[in-house]
């Protein structure tokens, strides 16, 4: 009997320093998951920033492409006419061509640049390829502002957070477990016991393989 006793008396002590380990790690998992969450979180307002300002630069692009292909078509014309002026004989408009090459035509070639100066936005029928002007622009855009870059973080901050949830369920199925070991009947606690620890056991496994999955993965995806 008093054996009995003492066997009763360390399994309440055993199941009790259980239970406040599984209650601390409990605890620690579901701050753990509020702390990812709010990492998924910031991730998509940052990419949500970004989107916005990188849609704010596209139609700075469109503006300023036009902007350089009318100084560009302008410096062009008056281009054209300095050298019509200059295949003349008349030595006055000679010389007013001599003055606007000098003085005028470098600072229109200035505003219409890289339009104007750069051979491969030129087309051979005297127009500008303004669309791979564009894409140029886009593509050093593209380096400083990525949104997607953001949201794909994001989406695998929320998903390590739907998993590391389901990690705090087996903990917290473990909990009851144990508690139930706790004031349950003599004939029942053994088996509630080691569902709880089991439980418990499976929730830590699956707590620490999401976090080296996920870690894996991204430092696989940079």
């Amino acid at each position: 009997m008093k054996r009995s006793n003492w066997l009763a008396s360390r399994f309440e002590i055993i199941n009790a320093i259980l239970i406040a380990v599984v209650a601390l790690t409990t605890a620690f998992a579901v701050w753990r998951t509020n702390v990812v969450g709010s990492i998924a979180s910031d991730e998509s307002r940052d990419g949500l920033i970004a989107a916005i300002k990188k849609q704010a630069l596209d139609s700075e692009n469109y503006r300023k492409v036009y902007e350089e292909a009318g100084f560009a078509y302008q410096f062009a014309v008056k281009q054209a006419e300095v050298e019509a002026l200059e295949a003349g004989n008349n030595p006055v408009q000679q010389a007013q061509a001599a003055n606007i090459r000098q003085y005028l035509l470098p600072n229109m070639q200035l505003l219409g640049q890289p339009l104007a100066t750069d051979e491969k936005y030129q087309n051979t029928d005297g127009t500008y390829d303004l669309q791979k002007r564009l894409a140029d622009m886009e593509a050093a855009e593209q380096e400083q502002i990525d949104p997607s870059a953001s949201f794909k973080r994001a989406d695998s901050f929320f998903s390590q957070q739907r998993w590391l949830v389901m990690g705090s369920i087996f903990l917290a199925i473990s909990l009851f477990w144990l508690a139930l070991a706790e004031v349950g009947s003599e004939r029942l606690r053994g088996w509630q016991f080691t569902l709880g620890l089991v439980t418990f056991l499976v929730g830590v496994l699956w707590f620490v393989a999401v976090e080296l999955i996920f870690i894996y993965m991204r430092r696989g995806g940079s």
